[in-house]
């Protein structure tokens, strides 16, 4: 319906600069001129009409909202039927993960401020980021946002495996720089984003750095790249020599990490995040004869970046506690208890996933309008 309201205005308003062009032309004005004079009264028309649209769109918002928040009650009464108990024992597990991270901290932070471990503060910094990209996971999961929640597993993903490497190969001798160039790696990007910076400052309306901070962040480039070697320069110049390694990619961290079995995954989640045609095939579902562009939250799908987010968040918490000389028997406990806690989750989010589908195949058999209404009360998108 909108689409043929948009085109119907928009047939008017061509049939109005038309008739206006032919008398323009008719009174003696050539062809150029009038279409230019028509063009210049279509944008004027636009300019004083546009304020009095968006008042009119602000005195109907709350209608608007009331009728967008009585579909979205109905849509979290549907998601807490079926997703409410797998979604409460994600979030247990989040919360279960922090504590865990939070004692390792409490119990080695002492120590490791007295000999400067920067692999303790790498690695504590690490997880606590990955916490909270759980969090965030789940808080796209529970509104609905699988995909998005998708997204974010690929930031975690990254988290796991960065976070392994620096375990494995940061309590190697030959190898005991790896945290410290890690954490002083910012300092490479930071001399490119303000580089960057500076050719568009003026266009989005900031202040350019002076010359002294360019210099600083010159000068700490160079320092590091002396000390470190030029190939320090790289996304990944921190692993250089891991393995042998000249010019470290990620793919190579995976390897290091012995997880290169979840590739699959990493390139599936990133079809999330880019714009190319994948992403866009992605989007697109169909749900027994109704074929959807999503435009909005869908009730079905958390199965798959729930079970992914839980896999690399056990991975860091892994990470971190194999990152001493020897584990204690707290933190073998912790890690036994994560195992069931994401043995138990799988197995939910796999039921859940099944109820989902069983009930999209009862819907079926309900007659087309029954299924459209459906469909606008969980947001599904647009119909095509």
């Amino acid at each position: 319906m909108r689409l043929r309201a948009r085109c119907s205005f928009d047939d008017v308003i061509y049939s109005t600069m038309a008739d206006g062009m032919e008398d323009l032309v008719r009174h003696g004005l050539d062809a150029d001129t009038a279409t230019q004079a028509a063009v210049d009264a279509l944008v004027s028309a636009s300019d004083s009409t546009a304020p009095t649209i968006v008042s009119t769109l602000k005195r109907t918002t709350p209608r608007m909202l009331r009728q967008h928040r009585r579909c979205t009650r109905v849509f979290r009464r549907v998601m807490k039927k079926y997703w409410g108990r797998t979604l409460d024992l994600y979030f247990s597990i989040c919360v279960a993960m922090e504590e865990f991270g939070r004692n390792f901290d409490d119990s080695h932070t002492e120590e490791a401020m007295e000999e400067q471990d920067y692999l303790f503060e790498a690695l504590t910094g690490l997880h606590a980021r990955a916490c909270r990209a759980a969090v965030e996971i789940y808080h796209l999961l529970a509104g609905g946002f699988p995909m998005g929640a998708l997204a974010r597993c690929r930031t975690l993903h990254e988290l796991a495996v960065t976070m392994m490497v620096l375990s494995d190969f940061g309590q190697m001798e030959e190898h005991a720089d790896l945290a410290e160039r890690f954490l002083f790696h910012d300092d490479i990007d930071n001399w490119t984003d303000a580089q960057i910076h500076q050719e568009h400052y003026e266009v989005l309306g900031n202040e350019a750095f002076t010359a002294d901070e360019m210099a600083e962040r010159k000068q700490r480039r160079e320092e590091l790249l002396r000390r470190f070697g030029e190939s320090y320069r790289y996304s990944y110049g921190w692993a250089v020599g891991l393995n042998g390694l000249k010019k470290p990619e990620f793919r190579d961290l995976e390897r290091m990490a012995k997880v290169p079995h979840l590739r699959g995954h990493y390139r599936w989640a990133s079809h999330e995040i880019h714009a190319g045609s994948k992403g866009w095939r992605l989007n697109v579902f169909e749900r027994g004869d109704l074929l959807y562009k999503e435009a909005g939250p869908m009730h079905f799908g958390l199965a798959e970046p729930g079970c992914m987010a839980l896999t690399s968040l056990r991975q860091c918490l892994a990470a971190l506690l194999f990152s001493t000389n020897g584990l204690s028997p707290q933190d073998l406990l912790a890690l036994k208890v994560i195992e069931h806690l994401t043995n138990d989750a799988a197995d939910t989010f796999s039921a859940a996933e099944q109820a989902v589908e069983e009930l999209d195949e009862q819907l079926r058999a309900y007659p087309p309008w029954a299924r459209r209404l459906w469909a606008r009360w969980l947001s599904l998108g647009r119909r095509r």
